[in-house]
């Protein structure tokens, strides 16, 4: 199981505010790797993989439906690929 980073709340808010860093991400089908937190969709988005941090998060719901625009979902991702649409995926 991979080791997981204590926040203090004030942490933990910064990093969901993107202290940390972004990358927009558009349905180009190219897999971005990182350590993301959270993912805001600028338009509707779908996507063709998101890889859990560790198996506590074997949940992949969010690859069969589609992410409205301006709605995020919190995890914590090691790769995204966005299908269709546009988000914004937040460093952590």
């Amino acid at each position: 199981m991979a080791s997981k980073q204590k926040y203090t709340p004030v942490e933990s808010g910064s990093l969901g505010l993107g202290s940390a860093g972004s990358k927009v991400l558009t349905g180009a089908g190219t897999p971005d790797t990182g350590a993301f937190i959270a993912i805001t969709a600028l338009e509707d988005a779908t996507f063709s993989l998101l890889t859990p941090e560790d198996t506590l998060y074997p949940d992949a719901t969010a690859l069969t439906q589609t992410v409205p625009a301006g709605v995020t979902i919190y995890g914590r991702w090691t790769a995204v690929t966005v299908s269709a649409g546009a988000v914004i995926a937040y460093n952590g």
